[in-house]
């Protein structure tokens, strides 16, 4: 694994657990190696359980996965698991030190918790799933978490989190609502993210991208690091 990689999985880890989730679990035959690798599942959205390497050991019994839940790792599974392939995104990086992008005055900070719920149906509708405001609160409270919103007329019409790990920063649920897509909304909120990221003196940006989110992020310049796979249990016939 490469440095760059560790750093995109770690501040993922760090963006993930700074949100609602329940008490690290790990199987037994891990108890009894004593490892460090545990589970880790979210109460609410983002519905996750991930390790903090997001690595499993497929030889291995492992946790069956909770109902509506997705495991998620950069080990693809074999056809005999019992978990299949539900999405693949790309986890990518961008060094921040020639990366040269203006802020926009249309792009602005969330800070209010009576503005959340309005933020996640937003988002909401950017990704086709439902988010709880809920999840979100525990983002408002945290230093390192940035919640940003594009806004036409008012109403916001684009989404984006920006979470901080040493001098990483993470890009995650940028979205933007059907009604307004279109418009350069999302090239807007990356644009301003970086020139976030920089005034905050971090060195890279990473995130995960959705296959619609590449020719964007490659052509500011993002680098492909690896796969990650969410996985859901397999449909037995």
């Amino acid at each position: 694994m490469t440095s760059e990689l560790a750093k995109n999985l770690q501040n993922l880890d760090a963006f993930w657990s700074a949100m609602s989730h329940s008490p690290e679990l790990k199987s037994e035959q891990k108890k009894k190696r004593k490892s460090k690798q545990k589970l880790k599942i979210h109460n609410n959205w983002p519905n996750k359980a991930w390790q903090a390497d997001f690595g499993l050991d497929y030889s291995e019994k492992v946790h069956p996965l909770p109902v509506g839940k997705s495991r998620v790792t950069i080990l693809k599974p074999t056809e005999h698991r019992s978990e299949q392939v539900k999405m693949s995104l790309q986890a990518m990086v961008l060094p921040l030190e020639k990366a040269q992008f203006n802020r926009s005055s249309q792009v602005e900070v969330l800070t209010q918790p009576d503005d959340l719920p309005s933020w996640a149906q937003a988002c909401s509708n950017a990704f086709g799933y439902i988010i709880v405001p809920e999840a979100l609160l525990p983002l408002l409270k945290n230093p390192n978490a940035t919640l940003f919103s594009y806004k036409v007329d008012g109403a916001i019409a684009g989404t984006a989190i920006a979470f901080q790990s040493n001098d990483v920063m993470g890009v995650h649920q940028v979205g933007v609502d059907p009604n307004f897509r279109g418009q350069g909304i999302a090239k807007t909120l990356m644009h301003h993210l970086v020139d976030f990221a920089k005034r905050q003196d971090t060195r890279l940006m990473t995130l995960q991208a959705s296959k619609a989110g590449l020719p964007l992020y490659q052509q500011m310049g993002f680098s492909l690091l690896a796969e990650v796979y969410h996985l859901e249990p397999s449909q037995e016939i």
